[in-house]
């Protein structure tokens, strides 16, 4: 093609992307153009090669997400609104500089429902009267624990609606706001502008919230801004990258927070996973779930006396990890 419109190759990428149920989208910048790829049921597809004269949809796709088009030697991000042929979507977009130009990965978020149930999530009964019962906490933190894809910011916008229904005033700190949640105060972290996570959390806390949502618990600062909201009288939910619940107590702990505070400040832990199942009903997907060979699946986590005595205990973390799996196996026995 002489002339690329950016604009309308955008939306052709996009429409295509929706339509198909995809992901991701992938623009990766390599000496002769733009590589465009699509992910779809969790693996990555060739979309279409384009021409070096494309690669102004880079730069489309910043000023979009209202980054900073002319800095290219740092990573970014940001969202923005996109009204699909088929559907509206929220995507988030993150940038990363390579060493033939700036790698752009856009994420895609239905955008049709602003309040979401934790049956639309996949949760049985059993765990859904378990995460409702853990929400009418007063103070401290839950967390959601899984690897990325596994659907937890949606876990956390559901628990967000879930608590801004039964009237509770919810603040949310993000990077960036995903989604927009009905009846919720959502913030984004602007670095540059000294609004990081930890100076957002103790914003927030001179709002008179009942509820604050950190997007992720990723340093130290936030970490401990975090911990001492959870334990001033407020209920605190966020996310972590760990495999398991004593994963994501470990987690805390390497950045900074006392073995003994969280042992006292974790409420609980719902940790989060993938899986391929053989069909399921057309339902609304949690994050990454774009088809029906997917779905998610939980394990719901609440702090007991035991399992703080020996986490703010000195035992080394594997010999914690082998306790706690024996008392869960042992209490699985007698529940049946």
């Amino acid at each position: 093609m002489e002339e690329w419109s950016t604009a309308v190759l955008l939306q052709q990428i996009l429409d295509d992307a929706v339509e198909h149920r995809c992901s991701d989208v992938h623009l990766f910048p390599h000496r002769e153009g733009i590589r465009v790829q699509v992910r779809r049921d969790g693996r990555l597809h060739p979309y279409a090669e384009l021409p070096a004269q494309a690669a102004g949809i880079i730069r489309k796709v910043k000023a979009l997400a209202r980054m900073d088009v002319a800095e290219t030697r740092i990573p970014q991000d940001g969202s923005f609104h996109w009204d699909a042929k088929t559907t509206a979507c929220d995507v988030r977009v993150a940038t990363l500089p390579t060493i033939h130009g700036e790698t752009v990965v856009l994420r895609l978020f239905p955008a049709k429902r602003t309040c979401w149930t934790f049956e639309d999530l996949g949760m049985p009964g059993d765990q859904v009267q378990e995460v409702t019962r853990l929400l009418q906490a007063n103070h401290g933190m839950i967390l959601v624990a899984g690897g990325t894809g596994t659907g937890k910011t949606t876990t956390l916008y559901t628990m967000m609606w879930h608590l801004s229904n039964a009237g509770k005033r919810v603040v949310s700190i993000e990077d960036p706001v995903e989604r927009a949640v009905e009846n919720c105060h959502q913030v984004e972290v602007r670095e540059r502008a000294g609004m990081t996570f930890s100076a957002g959390v103790r914003a927030v806390l001179r709002n008179d919230p009942d509820v604050i949502m950190v997007g992720e618990i990723r340093d130290e600062a936030t970490a401990q801004a975090a911990v001492r909201a959870a334990l001033s009288g407020h209920l605190v939910l966020s996310t972590t990258h760990a495999g398991d619940w004593i994963g994501a107590a470990i987690r805390l702990v390497e950045l900074g927070v006392p073995r003994s505070v969280v042992g006292e400040v974790l409420h609980a832990v719902i940790v989060q996973e993938r899986t391929p199942a053989a069909r399921l009903a057309d339902v609304h997907p949690a994050e990454g779930e774009r088809s029906a060979e997917w779905q998610a699946k939980f394990e719901v986590h609440r702090m007991h006396p035991e399992a703080a005595a020996w986490i703010a205990s000195d035992a080394p973390w594997p010999e914690v990890r082998r306790r706690l799996q024996q008392e869960a196996r042992v209490a699985r026995r007698e529940r049946a």
